[in-house]
């Protein structure tokens, strides 16, 4: 629905808490008017810079992290493959889940993520010792 569209006599805000301010100690969101539409639209255009290095969020400690979980990942899935067997195939299907643990927004997602590379050690650890127990065999 468009601004336009709305029944006269109605009032638009938008609620935000960015990084930015939340970095230097603002405890609450932000209420922001109408008058905040061109901001937005702005910021919808500049949706481009993702990924690069003109991205103005793209350095936060967040995005460093979820931009470097897919190679992480896809390492432990390479691992897993490389020594799949009967033995090791319910750890390789637990390693597959393991993005499962990563979910929300910020100091949310960052927590989900140390789980990630917790539960991931402890089933490298058991796939190693799977395929120790196949190769002593």
């Amino acid at each position: 629905m468009a601004l336009q569209d709305l029944p006269a006599g109605s009032k638009v805000s938008f609620h935000l808490h960015p990084p930015l301010l939340r970095a230097l100690g603002l405890k609450h969101k932000l209420r922001l008017g109408a008058w905040f539409v061109p901001c937005l639209r702005l910021v919808q255009h500049g949706r481009r810079l993702r990924g690069t290095p003109l991205d103005p969020f793209g350095y936060a400690h967040v995005r460093r992290v979820e931009r470097d979980l897919p190679r992480q990942y896809m390492s432990l899935v390479d691992r897993a493959l490389e020594s799949l067997s009967v033995e090791t195939l319910p750890v390789a299907v637990e390693i597959g889940k393991l993005p499962d643990l990563i979910r929300g927004y910020e100091q949310i997602k960052l927590v989900g993520v140390e789980h990630f590379h917790q539960r991931a050690a402890e089933l490298l650890d058991q796939l190693e010792r799977a395929g120790e127990a196949v190769s002593t065999r």
